[in-house]
């Protein structure tokens, strides 16, 4: 495949982080209205307990600012690739890899959160709301792995491409 090829295929990459990260924001900004808007029986004291008590709140304060950040990285990724910039293009790996881990704690957490009996008073609903997480935590992760894979061959046989196109070679010089 040639540059341009890669290229392309770099910023069709681009193209699925950007979505990742507008999928992220939705998600997140969804959940921040529906959990600020309390409509459980058991009133707002009850909901903060909730909240605070599953990391709910505080996973969705840091899933806004993740798919912003999402959001600005796909756009510099987009750029590195049409601009043939190979070490822009790394940056990337760095949102990837604090995007994983963020994940992975939360998703860890919950599941052992899930596996103590505290939660026995909870109803459906609560539970529900917990899988929903759980859930979309576990999708985003492996989403960003998924992408995070194919990206470090695109951008391996990107960099390896633009530097090979740069480096003069004695066939040039005679």
């Amino acid at each position: 495949m040639n540059l341009r090829g890669v290229a392309n295929c770099g910023m069709f990459l681009g193209i699925m982080d950007l979505l990742h990260g507008l999928a992220t924001l939705s998600f997140y900004g969804y959940q921040y209205g529906s959990h600020y808007n309390c409509y459980w029986n058991h009133g707002i004291r009850w909901c903060t307990y909730y909240l605070e008590e599953t990391n709910h709140s505080k996973r969705v304060n840091l899933g806004l600012g993740e798919g912003v950040i999402c959001i600005i990285f796909a756009i510099l990724l987009i750029v590195s690739f049409s601009k043939y910039k190979w070490w822009l293009a790394w940056t990337w790996l760095l949102k990837a890899l604090a995007v994983l881990g963020l994940n992975g704690y939360f998703v860890t957490v919950w599941v052992m959160e899930t596996s103590r009996s505290y939660h026995q008073f909870w109803n459906r609903h609560n539970y529900d709301q917990n899988q929903v997480f759980l859930l979309a935590g576990i999708v985003l992760t492996l989403i960003e792995l998924i992408i995070m894979l194919i990206f470090c061959c695109v951008v391996g046989s990107f960099t390896h491409k633009i530097r090979k196109q740069q480096v003069p070679t004695m066939e040039t010089h005679i």
